[in-house]
């Protein structure tokens, strides 16, 4: 069943080489190797569907299946999407999959040293692979899989198991509350795609060419932080839309779906996204203290805080307290169901919240009752170990990585800088990605694919083959 539905998402993931494509021909660039992608795409897709003997008995994969599937997708469609940017990088695999990796993951950090003389079609393709992984393709894949649920022909048992395979596939990405679960899909896709018609459409009135207008909503609303050109932007109305998307694209998709059913004064206390905004807020007013360019502190705290990577100046230039600022913003990230990546801003709330909390548990009687508020609404203990562990996770690897990084040559800042920037899935960067040693650059892979799947279905993979293997 797990190759049956891998074999599905490769196929769909096909379907998007399309517009490259269209791209290619209209811009009179080469199309083989978008071509050849979806080919390879859809023949593995076959094959998997063809390994599939069981599919008549079993509609539905368990837990640990579902984080498999999960990292599996992500794992190979960023191999076949890398088969695009092979012949950009003198087909240097390394550079080719860490670029496809990065789109993927909306993380943003790229070994092109310049992308002046790279194909329209190779970097609209760039720029879509965020778009698709913002929303994640297994969400495509989960709202044709609720379609088929809601198929009359089933019967009570597959759609039981449909529903069961649902769940799963929609915790292992991170995302919990699988209530009204097959709404939640199609209400997410239907608010990306509005966002991002409302985007392409308000960044062309304000001037940008068609093309940049289409790339950089797919990065903005993704919260990838891709461009297509060198020098970024400087109209002010254009970095103001883009900050708009890039804010829409870290809110989470309950907040908007709230909205969008006219619900403003649930979308208005969403308890998350004010949580984001305050991080926001506070991040302002200490970058204020640094730097008095009050166009540069917004847009690159706006940046930073939902983990998109544009930037409207030179990172390693910015004053050191400006600099803790955007790290501490790439640590938190956005909300959660949104297409930030970071610890995610009520984890972070909690995070910061948890000591003082637990002071207050000590200072009690031993039997007395001390819950963990947010906004009034008591949280389970099982959920506050569970982020406590996250957290845990994250710093571990994020000192691993910054270690490997050093030992290959670069300093304790840049070093620290890039792995929070590839755990945060953030894109922004302090140095020359393109000169970084190999395993730098295998290192930042494993850090993306680790923020983007939110650490354990990758480590729980991991972990599979490693015993398998002893």
């Amino acid at each position: 069943m797990l190759l049956r539905y891998l074999g599905y998402i490769l196929i769909i993931s096909s379907v998007f080489r399309v517009v490259p494509i269209f791209a290619a021909i209209a811009y009179d660039e080469p199309i083989l190797s978008f071509v050849i992608s979806a080919i390879v795409s859809i023949i593995l897709g076959l094959i998997f569907l063809r390994l599939d003997m069981n599919s008549r008995r079993n509609n539905s994969i368990s837990f640990s299946q579902a984080l498999i599937l999960v990292t599996l997708s992500f794992v190979l469609l960023s191999l076949i999407g890398a088969i695009s940017f092979l012949e950009s990088f003198n087909y240097n695999l390394i550079d080719a999959v860490f670029e496809s990796v990065s789109g993927l993951t909306t993380t943003g950090l790229s070994v092109y040293s310049t992308v002046q003389g790279v194909a329209k079609s190779l970097l609209l393709w760039r720029a879509m692979l965020q778009w698709i992984g913002g929303l994640g393709i297994v969400m495509f894949f989960l709202f044709l899989l609720s379609l088929k649920r809601q198929t009359p022909t089933k019967n009570i048992a597959e759609i039981e198991e449909l529903s069961v395979s649902e769940t799963f596939l929609y915790r292992a990405q991170g995302f919990s509350g699988a209530t009204r679960l097959g709404v939640r899909i199609s209400s997410a896709i239907k608010i990306y795609l509005v966002y991002t018609f409302a985007g392409i459409a308000m960044l062309f009135l304000t001037g940008m060419p068609f093309y940049d207008s289409v790339a950089m909503t797919f990065t903005s609303i993704s919260t990838g932080g891709f461009t297509v050109s060198d020098a970024f932007y400087s109209d002010n109305l254009q970095l103001l839309v883009l900050s708009l998307l890039m804010l829409a694209g870290a809110t989470s998709f309950i907040a908007h779906d709230r909205l969008f059913r006219g619900k403003i004064r649930d979308f208005l206390h969403h308890t998350e996204r004010n949580i984001l905004f305050a991080f926001i807020g506070v991040a302002l007013l200490v970058a204020f203290v640094s730097s008095q360019n009050v166009r540069v502190v917004i847009f690159e705290v706006v940046s930073a805080y939902t983990t998109t990577g544009y930037t409207i100046a030179s990172v390693a230039s910015l004053p050191k307290l400006f600099i803790l600022v955007i790290m501490v913003g790439m640590v938190i990230g956005g909300c959660t169901l949104s297409t930030a990546g970071g610890l995610k801003a009520f984890r972070s709330y909690v995070v910061l919240k948890g000591p003082f909390w637990y002071l207050r548990k000590l200072s009690n009687p031993v039997n007395a009752v001390t819950p963990f508020k947010v906004r009034n609404k008591p949280v389970k203990e099982k959920s506050l170990v569970m982020i406590q562990i996250f957290f845990s996770a994250w710093i571990l690897l994020l000192l691993l990585g910054t270690f490997v990084l050093v030992a290959v040559g670069n300093n304790l800042l840049d070093a620290s800088f890039q792995m929070t920037s590839a755990l945060g899935t953030v894109g922004l960067s302090t140095m020359d990605l393109s000169v970084l040693h190999w395993a730098g650059k295998i290192t930042l892979i494993f850090g993306m694919l680790l923020g983007r799947l939110e650490l354990f279905p990758l480590l729980f993979f991991i972990r599979k083959l490693v015993k398998r293997s002893i």
